[in-house]
């Protein structure tokens, strides 16, 4: 699937307002999921989560943290699910 620049940066803007707004999160954790065009090698979308408190963190599931410098730099590869 070929995406638009435009609909990418729309895409990663409507992530970041969402990971910001806690409020709005219906648990206190934010499932995410890889962005379409950041899957594995093996071309499957992985799933983990977030924290209110440390919002630049992911949990993989079945895997360990990573830790992001930014908030643009972690919506590059993890989208909210």
């Amino acid at each position: 699937m070929v995406r638009s620049l435009e609909a990418i940066e729309a895409r990663k803007r409507d992530d970041m307002q969402m990971i910001r707004s806690p409020r709005l999160w219906p648990q206190r954790h934010l499932r995410l999921k890889t962005q379409p065009w950041a899957v594995g090698a093996d071309g499957r979308t992985r799933f983990g989560r977030m924290e209110q408190d440390d919002q630049l963190t992911v949990y993989p599931d079945g895997g360990e943290p990573i830790m992001f410098d930014s908030l643009e730099q972690l919506t590059e590869v993890w989208s909210v699910d």
